[in-house]
């Protein structure tokens, strides 16, 4: 499949509504077509399965939003080794500007080599970039958010610099599901962690929003919000 394939392939699935309700979810961005992420998987798979590599290596730029989720879906899941796969990851990183791309892209790819892919995410999680700092704390959740890796994956996260509110959210989100499967050791962590306080706040939030939380730890969660949010713990929303 050809770049101008892929273009008229999206054209064909777009969906006007959809379209309309995308882009409140997605704001500043004002190329979206309005694609379903079933049709954009579907596409992806189609490319993934023939020459990938031409498609990838196309220089001409990605005008619509969903060309540039094709690409870190392909990247994530067409049949490469994983020495490609990080290249090609690393390439596409900087091009993640919205929060969609980066959590529909890190869902994708299959993390069964865990000892390589920790080694692999540790600059995103030492960065002050918004968009890379979230990807890092993304495949936290997606990948070391079990027991075994529970400590330093709850390290990490707090420690990651970016200040950015997509970042923010990010370690909110991915703290948020460490607190729910164990929320014991999660909570007693955050007590001494040092986190900013619209981050600590909003990781009991989303704790408290999810339905898989037990209903004996949502009186703890609550008594853990801090009352008073420091001016160093305020992001805009």
């Amino acid at each position: 499949m050809t770049r101008q394939q892929t273009v008229q392939a999206l054209l064909a699935a777009q969906d006007t509504a959809y379209q309309a309700f995308q882009s409140k979810l997605v704001p500043g961005q004002d190329n979206i077509l309005g694609v379903r992420m079933p049709a954009v998987r579907r596409i992806a798979g189609q490319i993934a399965r023939a020459d990938f590599r031409a498609w990838l290596d196309d220089p001409a730029p990605d005008r619509w939003y969903e060309e540039t989720m094709l690409r870190g879906i392909v990247i994530a899941t067409a049949p490469m080794v994983l020495e490609e796969r990080f290249a090609r990851t690393a390439e596409f990183v900087p091009q993640i500007d919205n929060w969609a791309v980066c959590d529909c892209v890190c869902g994708s790819f299959d993390l069964t080599d865990r000892v390589a892919w920790w080694g692999f995410i540790q600059p995103y999680l030492h960065t002050e970039d918004e968009f890379a700092a979230r990807f890092g704390a993304v495949m936290l959740l997606h990948l070391f958010a079990g027991a075994d890796d529970l400590t330093r994956t709850l390290s990490a996260l707090c420690g990651i610099p970016a200040k950015g509110y997509n970042a923010r959210m990010g370690v909110a989100w991915a703290l948020s599901v460490c607190g729910v499967r164990f929320p014991a050791e999660t909570l007693a962590f955050l007590s001494q962690a040092g986190l900013d306080d619209w981050t600590h706040n909003k990781t009991l939030q989303k704790m408290l929003e999810s339905r898989r939380l037990a209903e004996t730890w949502r009186p703890h969660v609550k008594a853990c919000k801090r009352r008073r949010e420091n001016h160093h713990g305020t992001i805009g929303t």
